[in-house]
């Protein structure tokens, strides 16, 4: 049996959506925060979706992420029972260092961010 994984990545942001001023905040001030949803159906590999989510704080970042994926298609206790990763935008924060190399580039396109 042929296995078919379709991978959807959407990225939202934890701002008001303008763009940044004068003073741009530093990137490494915005957390990331990404969930992973995977569902299968009979068997086969199934559907796979990340929601990722930006903000000032740990907080926000995480409400956003979660706010997408229980708004596009599930309820937020499947949300809530995904694979979910939260790490600040710093390439030198050991853990979240993998969420900064994936999304950088999208941080700082999407907030203004220097």
């Amino acid at each position: 049996m042929k296995r078919v994984v379709l991978t959807t990545i959407i990225l939202v942001f934890g701002t008001d959506g303008a763009r940044a001023g004068p003073q741009a905040a530093q990137c490494s001030s915005f957390y990331i925060s990404e969930i992973t949803l995977v569902s299968t159906a009979n068997g086969e590999a199934g559907h796979v979706q990340t929601f990722v989510g930006f903000g000032p704080s740990k907080e926000e970042a995480e409400k956003s992420a979660l706010g997408w994926c229980s708004h596009i298609r599930f309820d937020l206790e499947t949300c809530l029972n995904s694979d979910r990763l939260t790490a600040r935008n710093s390439p030198s924060d050991g853990d979240g260092a993998a969420l900064h190399l994936k999304y950088m580039k999208a941080v700082a396109r999407i907030t203004g961010c220097s």
